[in-house]
């Protein structure tokens, strides 16, 4: 899942922060949110959207059970992330056929393989061709055309 790694990357970056800081996230608190979190996001790429939303209400639990004197600035951060990430699941937690639209190889099919390179050969050479030899035709005669002759109209009978 995409989204995912931001999270995760934000709870490491907590991660021990807590020893020195109460308002930061412990380290015990940090390191299961980021085994969580690798959990959503392993679901998602195996395509399971039921099994990555168990582990975002496993997620919202482990913020919830966060200690008081974390930082409630922090912890909204956290819950928004997961928010954000139970929204994208429909999306960002499909099977790869859905996502790229590129069959998969089927086993009988041969996989690619790499050609050498060509060895280089010399540059054709271009036979000589001889210029086109113009042939002289006929011109076309046109015949004349007789004349129409004139020919006498009947006039009906008055009647």
């Amino acid at each position: 899942m995409r989204r995912v790694l931001p999270l995760a990357l934000a709870v490491a970056a907590l991660a021990g922060c807590g020893q020195s800081n109460p308002e930061l996230i412990p380290s015990s608190n940090a390191q299961a949110l980021q085994r969580t979190a690798d959990q959503i996001q392993a679901a998602c790429a195996a395509a399971d959207r039921s099994e990555a939303r168990a582990q975002i209400r496993l997620a919202e639990r482990e913020i919830d059970a966060l200690p008081r004197a974390v930082d409630p600035e922090l912890k909204q951060n956290l819950r928004d992330w997961i928010e954000h990430i139970q929204s994208q699941i429909p999306e960002d937690c499909q099977a790869e056929e859905e996502e790229e639209a590129t069959p998969e190889p089927t086993p009988t099919e041969a996989a690619p393989t790499e050609t050498p390179p060509a060895e280089p050969t010399e540059a054709p050479t271009e036979a000589p061709t001889e210029p086109p030899v113009e042939t002289a035709t006929a011109a076309p005669t046109e015949e004349p055309t007789a004349p129409p002759e004139d020919e006498p109209t009947a006039t009906p009978p008055p009647g």
